[in-house]
């Protein structure tokens, strides 16, 4: 049941989040104005980005009762591949195409974007947050449904049995 809400909130917020970013996309594409292209894009990509925050806190959540009902940490790393491929869309092209239409349009002056470095750096504190917050989830799993420590005693009598049996 888990995954398939999870599924559905996926789709939703890919959904969501593509729209976001082809209607910030069109503003740079369009014909009028220089500043009212930038008001527009700013507006449209200011909304993406708490979108994709909320999206992201609310798969993270799912996955994790995805992992605690399953054992299957395929919903948490989906999440950061979704989070992921949003933030490099984001930051790689989309924020460099209003870089250089600011630049084309002689809004902005500057030379270069530290946009990239930005997506580097927040893909790999998802990562490790990813990564952290699965190995929580698996050990408080641990502590709750010791059952790993049950099926351990029977594999210990089994070998004293065949130390014992001269065959």
């Amino acid at each position: 049941m888990w995954s398939k809400i999870y599924l559905a909130i996926l789709a939703v917020a890919c959904l969501v989040m593509a729209f976001f970013t082809f209607y910030s996309w069109s503003w740079l594409q369009s014909i009028g104005l220089p500043a009212a292209a930038v008001a527009g894009y700013e507006y449209h990509s200011g909304l993406a980005w708490p979108v994709l925050w909320i999206a992201t806190i609310a798969l993270l959540v799912l996955g994790n009762a995805v992992l605690w009902a399953s054992e299957r940490a395929w919903a948490m790393w989906v999440t950061f591949l979704y989070f992921s491929v949003f933030v490099i869309i984001r930051y790689f092209w989309l924020d460099q195409a209003f870089f250089q239409f600011k630049k084309t349009n002689g809004l902005f002056d500057g030379s270069f974007s530290i946009a990239p470095l930005m997506a580097v750096i927040l893909v790999v504190i998802m990562a490790a947050i990813v990564f952290f917050d699965q190995f929580i989830v698996l050990r408080l799993r641990a502590k709750t449904y010791p059952t790993a420590a049950q099926n351990d005693e029977p594999a210990e009598s089994n070998e004293e049995e065949k130390a014992s049996d001269p065959e």
